[in-house]
């Protein structure tokens, strides 16, 4: 899949050739709809329980600081590094 334009599994249009507004409702900041503003990793939104993210696209002011569905795990790994999953996941924490 090319990532400058695709359709959301919600019929949105996204992609980084896509120009939109923030998606948190009260913000109005111009971004696209490209992986660089995307909460989580997949483009097509949260697939999994243990994937972080929700989704939805967010300017940098909001892209840390949104109600997420899926936040990200905040615990280290057995090497230091922030664990890959979603919070309050099940199991051991993997980077």
């Amino acid at each position: 899949m090319g990532y400058s334009y695709y359709t959301l599994p919600d019929g949105r249009e996204a992609g980084y050739g896509v120009e939109a507004t923030c998606d948190s409702p009260v913000c109005e900041a111009q971004i696209d709809r490209g992986m660089g503003y995307l909460c989580g990793e997949a483009p097509n939104g949260w697939r999994d329980e243990d994937e972080p993210g929700c989704g939805k696209y967010y300017c940098g002011q909001h892209s840390f600081n949104h109600q997420c569905t899926h936040p990200q795990c905040p615990k280290e790994t057995d090497n230091g590094d922030i664990c890959e999953l979603a919070a309050e996941h099940e199991g051991d924490h993997r980077a």
